[in-house]
This record gives structure tokens, C-alpha cells and sequence, in this order.
């Protein structure tokens, strides 16, 4: 698609939708969001840069990112085998507390799970849309 218009909202909202999408990953062990909805965030922002930028020839050197698939799986499984080996229930998220007073930061496994969840998300829709516009098998 040749548009002005498009190629200029695309080229703004993909770094605002980024920043959201990292807000909703971080808050998500504590309120509502998380690595899915971070993943969705992204990928739609992903996708909107994707029409508006991408000429047909240049669809086929898109970056290829199944890896982070893989990756993103093996760190979510990660998080539930370290409870395993802690002797504990698949998938039991540790919570700790980072510094003190006022600078204390509340941290968990649960946000590893969370990172992991949004590679997953995220890789799997650029690899599909690359799939799709190249027309070719993505790995």
C-alpha cells in the first residue's frame, strides 16, 4: 500500500504502541495485562508499520524471527521447571523484593514467564505476516 497518510500514522504509532506494550509486560505480574496482551500490542503495531511501509519486492528480505518463538517458549518453561527442580508445582512464580524503603521494587518469575509469553506472541505474528507477504516457508 503507497500511502502518505498511512506510512505517517504508522511511523507514529509504532513507537508509542512499543513503549505501552512495555508498560503492560512490566505491570502485569501485579494488575491486569502481561506478556500476551504486551505481545498483541506489539504485533498489531507491527503489522499496521508492515502495510504501510513494505513494498511487494522488499517483502521477501523481511528478517526472519522464529527463533525468538523458541526462545520465548523455552524461557516460559524455564520459569515453571525452576520451580520443579525448587521442589515445587510446575509453574509456582517466586516473588522477591529488590532494594529498600521507598526505592523497593517488587519483582517475580512471573514477569520471566510474562517475557517469555510475549516472544512468543510477537514472533509468532512476524513470522506469519512474513509468511504471507513473501509467500514463502519463514524459517
Amino acid at each position: 500500500m503507497n500511502s502518505f497518510l498511512l506510512r505517517q500514522v504508522a511511523r507514529g504509532v509504532l513507537p508509542v504502541a512499543v513503549l505501552f506494550a512495555v508498560s503492560l509486560l512490566l505491570r502485569g505480574h501485579d494488575a491486569p495485562g502481561g506478556g500476551f496482551v504486551a505481545g498483541l500490542v506489539t504485533a498489531a503495531a507491527v503489522v499496521l508499520h508492515a502495510l504501510a511501509n513494505v513494498a511487494p519486492s522488499e517483502r521477501a528480505r523481511r528478517p526472519r524471527v522464529l527463533g525468538s518463538v523458541w526462545l520465548g517458549l523455552l524461557v516460559a518453561a524455564g520459569t515453571g521447571l525452576v520451580a520443579v527442580a525448587a521442589g515445587g508445582p510446575f509453574l509456582t512464580h517466586s516473588h522477591f523484593d529488590v532494594g529498600s524503603g521507598s526505592a523497593t521494587i517488587h519483582l517475580s518469575t512471573t514477569l520471566l514467564f510474562d517475557v517469555g509469553v510475549f516472544l512468543v506472541v510477537v514472533g509468532s505474528t512476524i513470522t506469519t505476516l512474513a509468511a504471507f507477504a513473501g509467500g514463502e516457508n519463514p524459517r
